[in-house]
């Protein structure tokens, strides 16, 4: 103990100390600085199923993550755009929006929707985005979208 406290005696401190001691503090304020910028960044959303297990969701903030269901957007002059997201389980739930959608936006198009709860199934967001997936899956009733057979062989089309 003798030893710490001679350490941090004020007195003379050699270079190496103050260096050291310059280094920690530094460090720690990056550090926090990182930490406070990266809980501020992340964006969590829950599911349309978690959703849905929510005892009282009207009226809080949300965000929740689905895919748009098929046949469900409707767009009137004037009027909220509406549409369906469906969660990974088959859970449906209503969104209205009254805004500029992304420009990939579209049937199976996974979204994330920010926005105010106004019923159990029901969010008037206030943003959408598109969560972008590192895999491209074509739908097999698109005949639009040409898919090259694979060769046995070689496994290259």
């Amino acid at each position: 103990m003798r030893r710490l406290m001679d350490w941090l005696r004020p007195r003379r401190l050699s270079r190496r100390r103050r260096l050291v001691a310059v280094f920690l503090v530094a460090t720690l304020a990056i550090a926090s600085l990182a930490a406070i910028a990266a809980s501020s960044s992340l964006s969590y959303y829950v599911t349309p199923e978690e959703f849905a297990q929510e005892l009282d969701p009207e009226g809080g903030r949300w965000r929740v993550g689905g895919r748009v269901v098929p046949g469900t957007i409707v767009e009137s002059a004037g009027q909220p755009m509406a549409f369906e997201i469906e969660g990974e389980k088959g859970e449906r739930m209503a969104i209205s929006y009254d805004g500029v959608v992304p420009g990939l936006f579209g049937p199976r198009t996974f979204v994330v929707v920010e926005g105010v709860a106004e019923g159990p199934a029901h969010l008037t967001a206030s943003s959408v985005v598109i969560k972008h997936e590192n895999e491209f899956v074509t739908d097999p009733s698109d005949t639009d979208v040409f898919v090259p057979e694979r060769s046995p062989s070689t496994g290259s089309p």
